[in-house]
């Protein structure tokens, strides 16, 4: 079953492994972030990062 879109893309399910360290980092950038899951805050962190490195 295709998962739901968002940014008008079909999203894919991924498995990764990650430290304690970078958990709790992702959970506070969630907090600040208010976002949904620990997978929005990355979707949202690297749709920002082009954007930095565009921008300077």
């Amino acid at each position: 079953m295709p998962r739901k879109k968002m940014y008008g893309e079909p999203k894919v399910k991924l498995s990764l492994s990650l430290t304690e360290t970078a958990t709790k980092w992702l959970e506070g950038k969630q907090v600040e972030l208010t976002a949904s899951s620990l997978s929005d805050v990355i979707e949202r962190l690297a749709r920002e990062l082009p954007k930095k490195s565009v921008n300077g």
